[in-house]
């Protein structure tokens, strides 16, 4: 039987890994939101040269597991020599995953604009600049959101696996006591019930904005 009493502790412990399982979410996700619209301009306004070295770095994001993308960023700079902290590794990884999905996540919402609005504009003689800012991005947002948060809500699934370099998160902590000889399944569902709690948070956020946009439209 379970000592209620005794997951006390544990839980305190692991409710503080949430802050950095969630300071990791936030700072890869930034970074990989960022990445990824760079890259949705860069393919809307270069040329075939520029979309053949996205394309290739876009396959190879989404084909490499996130764990071999961890150990890379990790140990890879000692190879060379160079330290760096597990928390900096993880974010190199997880923004060069995620950067991937929001990419396309993007191109796709831009795709989603009536074409028909880019010919009236250019009629009209709108300033391409004006036209982007005022038009095409608040479009793209509306329809990238559901499908942005989505993605990120499996990016937060994801960052347990930094564990496997130590970073201090949600599963780390609970590995911690389960080497200490807690109960391991007690453990395992403790972190599942915070991963449960969170991910259910997004997921309803995404429902939301998704009928919200099917409203719109």
């Amino acid at each position: 039987m379970i000592d209620i009493g005794s997951l006390y502790a544990p839980l305190l412990i692991i409710l503080g890994a949430v802050g950095q399982a969630l300071l990791l979410l936030f700072v890869s996700g930034v970074i990989a939101a960022l990445i990824g619209g760079l890259l949705t301009l860069a393919d809307i306004a270069g040329g075939r040269l520029v979309l053949i070295p996205i394309g290739i770095y876009s396959w190879l994001a989404q084909t490499t597991p996130p764990l071999i993308l961890l150990f890379l960023a990790f140990y890879g700079p000692s190879a060379l020599g160079w330290f760096i902290r597990p928390m900096t590794a993880a974010i190199i990884a997880f923004a060069f995953f995620a950067a991937a999905y929001y990419y396309e996540i993007f191109r796709a919402a831009f795709n989603g604009v009536p074409r028909d609005q880019f010919e009236a504009a250019l009629a009209l003689g709108i300033p391409p600049h004006r036209f982007a800012l005022r038009v095409v991005i608040p479009q793209m947002a509306r329809i990238a959101a559901g499908p942005f948060i989505g993605r990120t809500t499996v990016l937060f699934k994801e960052t347990s696996l930094a564990s496997a370099i130590s970073v201090g998160e949600i599963m780390n902590a609970s590995s911690g006591f389960i080497y200490s000889g807690a109960n391991p399944l007690t453990m395992i569902a403790l972190a599942g019930m915070i991963y449960a709690t969170i991910n259910y948070s997004m997921l309803a956020l995404e429902s939301r904005l998704s009928a919200r946009r099917g409203a719109a439209w």
